[in-house]
């Protein structure tokens, strides 16, 4: 078991970090949440169905960030982003044009409401499949497209991103794919532990 139980944060831990920082923007925050995730994971290790084990543990990650951010409402803490995630491929170049617009999308997204927040991290930051997203947040295809629609359209809307994206000739303000521009190509892996299953 404990085995089985070592393999499983090996496998899972950047997935559930990544998901947590993007959520809050802060890293002592998502390394408290990523262990709080598989402390309950060792506690429920006999009743999760290992077949699932992914988005049984996305579930949890998700139901953490929802109960902290609700702690501390008032207490928005912003941390720049370090190299620890690969995927953002189309904003990856050093200079201060492509930082800015990394990081204010960033913040774009982390401000975003739920289940917005969370179904664009799962789908264009760690490209989970629209089936994985249903079992991690318990929505069906409709419910999770439609909401990933909703949350693209607003990241559109953001005026700051769209003046950045104006600033640097990247993409088309009028669109932002979000699929090129933080995941690059999502034929491959961009987060240690993702799927990239395509429907």
């Amino acid at each position: 078991m404990l085995a089985q139980y070592q393999q499983a944060i090996e496998k899972y831990r950047q997935r559930v970090f990544s998901f947590a920082y993007y959520s809050l923007r802060a890293r002592e925050d998502a390394e408290d949440i990523t262990q709080e995730v598989f402390i309950r994971l060792w506690q429920h290790w006999h009743k999760v169905e290992h077949d699932r084990m992914g988005a049984w543990l996305m579930r949890v990650a998700h139901n953490c960030v929802v109960d902290h951010v609700r702690k501390h409402q008032s207490d928005k803490q912003r941390v720049e982003l370090h190299d620890f995630v690969d995927g953002t491929a189309g904003v990856e170049e050093a200079g201060p044009e492509s930082q800015r617009f990394r990081q204010q999308l960033e913040t774009a997204i982390s401000e975003l409401t739920d289940p917005y927040r969370s179904i664009i991290i799962l789908r264009d930051v760690q490209g989970l499949s629209y089936a994985e997203i249903e079992q991690t947040l318990n929505l069906n295809q409709s419910q999770v497209k439609v909401y990933l629609h909703r949350g693209r359209r607003q990241l559109r809307d953001n005026q700051t991103l769209r003046q950045l994206a104006r600033e640097r000739a990247i993409i088309n303000p009028e669109i932002i794919p979000l699929t090129e521009s933080m995941s690059g190509n999502t034929n491959k892996s961009n987060v240690e532990g993702t799927s990239h299953v395509k429907q």
